[in-house]
């Protein structure tokens, strides 16, 4: 079965977005951002990712690639942690079938007593395997002035062909807004299962799910 999903402008800032209450059971920030919640922008352009690994010389953080789509020639992207510590980053890596990016944050940019503090996002394949439709999850992202917003809802289908992605993806009965693009799509325990990518005027959602971004750190090597 196929589904079209009307991909809307969610890399712009929605201003007067109200702070969100956290999931449980993940360390936060005073204003409620989870740790492994960051900022993306590429000048004018803004938006979520998700902090997904880090070893000692390096962060690796994910984001939707078309967050991205938008830089010239030599930019740099600007990342900036819960923390508010910001960092440019030029190793950028695209996912050549599917709406996802990795940025590679060498380790000696950011200092220990910064880098101690950050936690990676909880992943977990066999749950996500387990997802069914009308499973609970939640949305997860930040606009451009570093506010969380958390939007909660149901999963429709875990795994759906999409004619505008041209590929498979997580279908969720959950509102997105500008800014989200590049966070994370969470089960019911907070564990990663997506990455934000698009949402409907229908108050839907679509993620890269987590089997895709498992093969593309693979694919990288990671």
């Amino acid at each position: 079965m196929a589904v079209s999903l009307l991909i809307l402008g969610l890399l712009l800032a929605l201003t007067g977005c109200g702070l969100a209450k956290p999931p449980a059971n993940v360390p936060f920030s005073e204003n409620g951002s989870p740790q492994y919640l960051v900022s993306v922008s590429t000048g004018e352009t803004v938006g979520s990712g998700i902090l997904y690994q880090a070893d000692e010389a390096c962060l690796y953080v994910l984001t939707a690639a078309h967050v991205l789509s938008k830089m010239t020639a030599g930019q740099e992207v600007s990342i900036c942690f819960f923390d508010g510590w910001e960092v440019s980053c030029a190793n950028i890596f695209f996912s050549g079938t599917s709406d996802l990016a990795m940025l590679e944050i060498s380790a000696v940019e950011i200092p220990d007593e910064h880098r101690e503090l950050y936690a990676c996002a909880a992943r977990d394949k066999e749950s996500f395997d387990r997802l069914r439709p009308g499973d609970g999850c939640t949305a997860l992202g930040l606009t451009n002035e570093k506010n969380c917003v958390r939007n909660e809802g149901n999963l429709l289908e875990p795994w759906i062909y999409m004619e505008d992605y041209g590929q498979y993806m997580l279908w969720a009965d959950v509102s997105i807004q500008p800014g989200m693009s590049g966070g994370g799509l969470l089960d019911e325990k907070g564990r990663l299962i997506g990455i934000l990518s698009g949402g409907s005027e229908d108050g839907e959602l679509a993620a890269v799910p987590l089997s895709l971004i498992l093969q593309f750190m693979a694919d990288m090597g990671k």
